[in-house]
């Protein structure tokens, strides 16, 4: 198992939105907006599911604490700046010896189509890339996944291909696409 080289700043802000690491206060929140947004999800993470409750969202924030003192994942709570509203989360993880990651995003429905997912996309690449010395930061979704599809792309980055075997999602394996950033995209665009 891989470990991040540097540690991740707690707070990334963003000209909207604020990234923060999770606490125990986000545990209701967290239960609330993955709710709300599962039959949005449910198809593309393999941790939502129909029965996703208040024990799930403690056990991740649990599990999202214990990832980052150890540099394995750095999870991120997102939220609007101006309202305080929990939108949705971020990460990297699976950190490699060749100095790549994973990046992951997901924004609660009702927040959907606002530019959120990209905002933070953008800045968390940003991040990996300048401030953890990373050589790149790949982007993995489901060929299924077009919201998540024109995330990747409106962060510039570089489409790798298609793995038909790259995924599996609630027990099935499935074709995935793959997108690559390997230079920071320097702007406050949102």
């Amino acid at each position: 198992m891989h470990v991040f080289q540097r540690l991740c700043p707690p707070l990334i802000e963003t000209p909207r939105l604020r990234l923060r690491t999770f606490t125990q206060n986000d545990i209701v929140t967290l239960h609330a907006a993955v709710k709300e947004s599962s039959c949005e999800l449910q198809p593309f993470l393999p941790w939502c599911h129909p029965e996703y409750n208040l024990t799930d969202a403690e056990d991740w924030i649990r599990f999202t604490q214990e990832t980052w003192t150890q540099r394995r994942q750095f999870a991120f709570a997102v939220e609007c700046k101006h309202s305080g509203r929990f939108v949705g989360g971020c990460g990297l993880d699976s950190p490699s010896t060749g100095g790549t990651a994973n990046l992951g995003y997901w924004i609660r429905t009702p927040e959907a189509r606002q530019g959120y997912a990209t905002e933070a996309a953008r800045h968390l690449a940003n991040t990996g890339l300048q401030v953890l010395g990373l050589a790149s930061v790949e982007l993995v979704m489901s060929v299924r996944n077009t919201a998540s599809q024109q995330v990747a792309i409106r962060c510039g980055a570089e489409y790798l291909g298609l793995d038909k075997n790259e995924l599996t999602l609630h027990g099935q394996t499935e074709a995935a696409h793959t997108y690559v950033i390997r230079h920071p995209k320097i702007d406050d665009r949102v």
